[in-house]
């Protein structure tokens, strides 16, 4: 097996959270109107929902079989360092970021967290494991691993430009990018690996691509006329006063595969939203809303609740002693408006069961799933087409797998080929080499290992890894100018040609972050200025000129190593 040394000097991991800040009568933006007369008449008991979905840009997966981040404790920070609330701070967690290449998944929510302006988000690390690739796949007890050092005793300080604001009745959504192809590098030093976090962090407004949610949970309730649902216990939950459940809406794009009463055929969306179903355990594969219906926060005195069993109609312009009286709550329920709320004996309904998530589903699966890691094969016709699998449960690695797409009857959709941001492709789009994500069933009645496909998700960035036209270089700025920098790369060679001074040009939306990194912990701000002597990690595509930088970081690592 190689050694770490020769495969890591060039490496970077890539990794991403995404944090979801959802407010249940709380929420804002960065660029937050609030008033003081807003500010008046929210209370100490004002709180809103802080959620973390996590995901990965990974490294090369023919060099790594796993990316294993501990997590030990998630806070938010005030505008000062102040007012920390822990997300947070139960057993630590171990994720394998790898697997996450395609997707995220949701990590904690927290829906106490009282409203008000958050400028960082700390995340404490107490390990990262890399498990490497060896020429025995099917043994996985002799891989060699390595654990890198972690900085500042594992605390990431992340600054949000602009801060954020939690208040009363908005959600907001922002993604952590912790993408270490220029965001985590991992250098060979005297003391082995350095562990160099580089982040961006964005609040998540219309337009913006965020990867695909998978969620798994219980159906708590089906609403046909709405075309949704709600799924329940999907989100790891640490404080919540509601029902902690997502609004699942289904739409032409959606696709239903039921492997439990058949054998993972496509159906209609129709039989999901029956009665029956409620109780149902399932899984949705689809696009988070970045904006999450707001919830009316009414105080409603115990003496004018409805007695156990029925409802009120509360209308919200009407003192206590001037609303309806008692009756039946399935017929009230009918008769909701946007200035009335429906109120039983516990209090307002709306509030209980008000989503922490709303997800525009692309994929809803009933019943086991295989979900297989690999690159295509054999490029793809409308039938099918062969991947060779790299990971997954159940199918061993290096099997050539055939992959059949569903054809769904009419008014029913098939095998969804997706981008990882949920964009609707074509079997067109699998071609040779891309790296894809496939959930399926096994076809027992196959004469070769074949997976009847529900989902595939294309990594079109996949395009170019490993080639000599695009990837990541770090290295020390000799000199730099308006729209670029001379860069004196730490590898001998760049773009295929052997390099000493290397013309980087910044690209016209070029992304720049600057870490800095002590004994104590790593603080990660987006923007900075390139001036020569600094340590850089590049990320782009090599050009007829030199190359074009997409990412620059700056590193200013200031331990006394």
């Amino acid at each position: 097996m190689k050694q770490i040394s020769t495969l890591l000097t060039p490496m970077v991991l890539t990794a991403l959270l995404t944090l979801t800040l959802i407010s249940c009568g709380g929420g804002g933006s960065s660029d937050s109107s609030s008033t003081s007369e807003d500010t008046s008449t929210a209370t100490s008991e004002s709180t809103g929902t802080v959620g973390i979905l996590l995901t990965d840009k990974p490294a090369d997966p023919d060099i790594f079989l796993s990316i294993n981040a501990t997590i030990e404790q998630v806070e938010l920070l005030g505008p000062e360092g102040e007012d920390s609330v822990v997300l947070y701070s139960d057993a630590p967690q171990t994720v394998d970021l790898l697997r996450l290449r395609s997707e995220s998944i949701p990590f904690t929510f927290r829906d106490d967290v009282p409203v008000g302006t958050y400028c960082k988000i700390r995340l404490t690390l107490s390990d990262l494991e890399l498990v490497l690739v060896d020429d025995t796949p099917d043994d996985l007890t002799d891989n060699e691993t390595h654990h890198p050092n972690l900085p500042g005793n594992g605390k990431l300080d992340l600054l949000v430009r602009g801060c954020f604001t939690v208040d009363e009745g908005n959600v907001i959504t922002v993604q952590v990018d912790l993408d270490a192809g220029n965001s985590i590098h991992i250098v060979e030093n005297n003391r082995g690996y350095n562990f160099r976090p580089v982040v961006f962090v964005d609040v998540l407004e219309e337009g913006f691509e965020s990867k695909l949610v998978r969620l798994s949970g219980e159906i708590g309730e089906v609403m046909p006329e709405e075309n949704a649902l709600l799924l329940c216990d999907a989100l790891p939950v640490q404080e919540s006063s509601n029902m902690e459940c997502v609004e699942v809406r289904l739409g032409d794009d959606s696709a239903f595969f039921d492997n439990l009463n058949y054998t993972g055929t496509s159906r209609p969306l129709s039989e999901l939203l029956v009665e029956t179903m409620v109780g149902q355990q399932i899984t949705v594969i689809g696009k988070p809303d970045h904006h999450v219906a707001s919830s009316a926060s009414v105080d409603i005195p115990r003496g004018h609740l409805p007695p156990p069993g029925e409802c009120r109609l509360w209308e919200l312009d009407l003192p206590p002693g001037q609303q309806s009286a008692p009756g039946d709550c399935d017929e009230l329920e009918d008769d909701v408006t946007d200035d009335t709320v429906l109120v039983d004996h516990e209090g307002v309904v709306g509030e209980r069961y008000h989503p922490l998530m709303e997800v525009d589903a692309l994929v809803v699966e009933l019943g086991e799933f295989l979900q297989l890691e690999g690159s295509v094969n054999r490029e793809s016709d409308t039938s099918g087409f062969a991947m060779t699998v790299s990971a997954g449960d159940g199918i061993a690695v290096g099997t050539l797998l055939e992959v059949v797409h569903q054809i769904g009857e009419s008014g029913v959709n098939g095998t969804r080929v997706l981008s990882k941001s949920g964009d609707l492709l074509t079997s067109l789009d699998i071609l040779a080499s891309r790296r894809i994500q496939v959930d399926g069933v096994v076809d027992s009645s196959a004469t070769e290992d074949t997976i009847n496909a529900a989902l595939v998700i294309i990594d079109t960035e996949s395009d170019d890894e490993g080639s000599e036209e695009s990837g990541q270089i770090t290295g020390s700025v000799v000199s730099a100018g308006s729209v670029g920098f001379v860069l004196a790369p730490t590898t001998d060679t760049v773009c295929g040609l052997a390099t000493t001074d290397l013309q980087v040009t910044l690209a016209e939306d070029v992304a720049i972050i600057t870490v800095v990194i002590t004994d104590t912990v790593s603080e990660i701000t987006q923007g900075g200025t390139i001036q020569a002597g600094q340590s850089v990690g590049v990320d782009g595509s090599c050009s007829t000129e030199g190359y074009l930088a997409e990412i620059v970081a700056i590193v200013d690592d200031q331990r006394d190593l």
